[in-house]
């Protein structure tokens, strides 16, 4: 109860918004299929091959991240860290079905609406993800772990350490059947920095 009264609610809200605005971007780069964020890239491989949906196997593989978490960097654990692990794919569900509902698929064959949506889409996630990110309400496991290992390898820039956690995931979900798409080799390239950027320039927090 004292957290909740300590709450700085109009912080809580922007995150609960970034954090659905993702969910929902997300659903848009993975019709148009030409990739998502790493993160993304791999669960959507691993859930198409266990026959589950995103929203059941991410939030299983976020508690199975949070332990390490809870265990030595509980400083990243916040109202952000729980609303991110629930919210991002149970929103790509939802906003999937609902998208498929509208039709929207088959929009996607005409290559013209699809790339000009493309990059449109791309900057909101990457927008949405640096807000949440950067409001200092908690970030996700998977976030919060990049962070750590950071914060442990001094020498070594966020934007490298990201750059190489990023490409894990990617590997991983290579190996899971994951169709590899120009979205995704642009966040493994770009990811780290272009957050790092919008949290310091925007934000004036450094990750």
């Amino acid at each position: 109860m004292q957290y909740l009264r300590n709450m700085d609610w109009k912080k809580a809200m922007i995150t609960f918004i970034s954090l659905v605005v993702m969910g929902i971007s997300l659903a848009f780069l993975k019709y148009i299929d030409a990739g998502t964020d790493p993160y993304s890239y791999m669960n959507f491989a691993i859930s198409e091959t266990i026959g589950w949906s995103l929203g059941n196997w991410q939030l299983l593989f976020n508690i199975l991240l949070f332990i390490p978490v809870i265990l030595w960097g509980r400083e990243h654990i916040g109202l952000g860290t729980i609303l991110n692990m629930v919210l991002i794919g149970y929103t790509v569900d939802f906003t999937m079905w609902l998208l498929a509902m509208a039709g929207f698929p088959a929009l996607m064959e005409n290559n013209v609406i699809k790339w000009s949506i493309m990059p449109f889409a791309l900057a909101v996630f990457v927008f949405s993800a640096a807000t949440y990110m950067a409001s200092g309400m908690g970030t996700s496991p998977f976030d919060a772990l990049s962070i750590m290992i950071s914060r442990k390898l001094p020498k070594l820039p966020f934007t490298v350490v990201r750059f190489l956690y990023d490409l894990t995931a990617t590997i991983i979900g290579l190996i899971f059947g994951g169709k590899l798409g120009i979205v995704t080799v642009l966040m493994v390239l770009f990811l780290g920095g272009a957050v790092d950027f919008v949290a310091k320039k925007v934000f004036k927090r450094t990750m």
